[in-house]
């Protein structure tokens, strides 16, 4: 008896648990500034050629998800009132600087808060909410500026906070803790001054609370029928096993 159905379903089954993981992130996230939602999508595992009335059909077997696609249109923004919260407009990035191991990631949730600086005794830094250094359009740390009264000069600090876009932003690879690294496919990160930014905003997460939920229900039905369509094809194989002993 040829298995090609029972490992059709059990592709199946993988695919859209993977897809239901992916829609469990998005919906996570839901609250958490400048998140991109993710969508998986599906391929044919192989295919068989089949002759037709002298025309050639191809025909699918088993499911997989070769990659995820990331939505990077721009989404709300919201007025927060507050000097060091900042959004990047249509596709631009700010610049973190990891303080444990210096690596460079990139990121759309621009809430940011001051820091100490390790190097100088009394100075101040401009981090995100992990400590990561937000740097300028040189690839710099930036330093606060107070002015003559001791309070913090936010529009001296504004023009400093690089934004960063690259050619294909779609091709970054996600980090983890909505960071976004670059790749041969996006390419390098290109400090661009003519990007937009505004102060006292932030960007929403792009997550569809209504659109991920009816995604859910999709993912879990196919996931149930492939489920049972296992479950059937193991059963006739059991019979077929019997009648043969």
């Amino acid at each position: 008896m040829g298995k090609i159905g029972y490992y059709s379903a059990a592709s199946a089954v993988m695919a859209y648990q993977m897809a239901i993981d992916i829609t469990g992130n998005n919906l996570a996230n839901v609250n958490t500034n400048g998140f991109k939602a993710s969508r998986p999508s599906f391929a044919d595992l192989i295919y068989t050629e089949r002759n037709n009335r002298n025309e050639e059909t191809q025909f699918g077997h088993g499911t997989y998800i070769p990659k995820t696609d990331m939505m990077f249109e721009q989404s709300q923004l919201r007025s927060t009132g507050r000097e060091l919260d900042y959004c990047c407009l249509d596709e631009g990035f700010f610049a973190i600087e990891a303080p444990e191991d210096g690596v460079i990631t990139y990121t759309k949730d621009g809430a940011f808060y001051i820091t100490q600086d390790p190097d100088v005794e009394g100075g101040w830094l401009l981090c995100n909410e992990y400590g990561g250094w937000v740097l300028d359009y040189e690839g710099n740390r930036i330093s606060i500026p107070f002015d003559e009264y001791g309070d913090m000069d936010s529009g001296a600090i504004t023009p400093q906070i690089g934004v960063y876009t690259f050619e294909n932003p779609y091709g970054l690879d996600q980090y983890g803790d909505n960071y976004y690294m670059p790749n041969a496919s996006s390419g390098p990160a290109i400090a661009n001054e003519m990007a937009g930014k505004k102060q006292r905003w932030l960007e929403a997460s792009s997550t569809n609370i209504a659109n991920e939920m009816s995604k859910v229900i999709e993912y879990q039905r196919a996931f149930q029928l492939n489920i049972n369509m296992v479950k059937t094809h193991d059963e006739m194989q059991n019979v077929v096993n019997n009648l043969r002993n």
